[in-house]
């Protein structure tokens, strides 16, 4: 007869502990991962997620401005502004329709949060530049660098008369007026590396004509 009992084991060792179908004990598995996900979730945590910090991830300065640094980022965004104005009075200056289009929306942008930063200071900034629609582009954009620069001119004049007399902005009309001017830096920016790109294309084809 056919001998159907099973065959004979090896018999266990009870002082040493029994693995686990994957051969480790699956009370410690888990806890290399789970170490792992909870400094995860506290870094994710310290970063925080309030306005303020978005705010500061999208590139708006960290120290507290003063009336010297708001001097400081008004002639910086000037002296920016007078980048743009050159390269606008570049001879043969041609922009595609998409490049007008954003050049437009981007001066504007630029030309907005210059004159909320300049009525934070004290400045009357009055009635936007108006456009003619039948007006020449480059004019058009010139018209946004030229009111931006007047709006900070007006604006460092306030600054620097407030500091003669003693007197000085809160700290809450600095901290909007340095990020205004921030935002509108930004705005300038874009609207230059698009007008080199322009300009480029002008050198490109004048040399080829060459």
């Amino acid at each position: 007869m056919e001998n159907n009992f099973p065959e004979k084991t090896t018999p266990t060792d009870p002082t040493k502990p029994v693995k686990g179908i994957q051969g480790d004990d699956p009370q410690k598995q888990p806890e290399q991962p789970f170490a792992e996900h909870m400094q995860k979730s506290t870094a994710e945590k310290a970063q925080g997620n309030s306005p303020l910090d978005l705010a500061r991830q999208q590139g708006h300065p960290t120290t507290q401005p003063t009336m010297a640094t708001i001097q400081t980022q008004m002639n910086s965004t000037s002296g920016s502004l007078g980048d743009v104005q050159n390269q606008l009075h570049t001879k043969n200056l041609k922009l595609k329709q998409s490049q007008k289009y954003l050049l437009r929306n981007k001066l504007s942008e630029a030309n907005a949060h210059v004159r909320t930063a300049a009525s934070k200071a004290g400045v009357k900034v009055g009635n936007p530049p108006t456009m003619n629609t039948r007006q020449n582009p480059v004019k058009r954009y010139l018209a946004y660098v030229t009111d931006s620069q007047d709006q900070l001119a007006s604006a460092q004049k306030k600054i620097k008369d407030l500091a003669a007399s003693g007197h000085s902005l809160s700290p809450g009309q600095m901290l909007l007026i340095q990020i205004k001017l921030n935002k509108a830096s930004q705005a300038i920016e874009y609207s230059t590396v698009l007008l080199s790109k322009a300009v480029d294309d002008i050198k490109m084809l004048f040399n080829v004509q060459i």
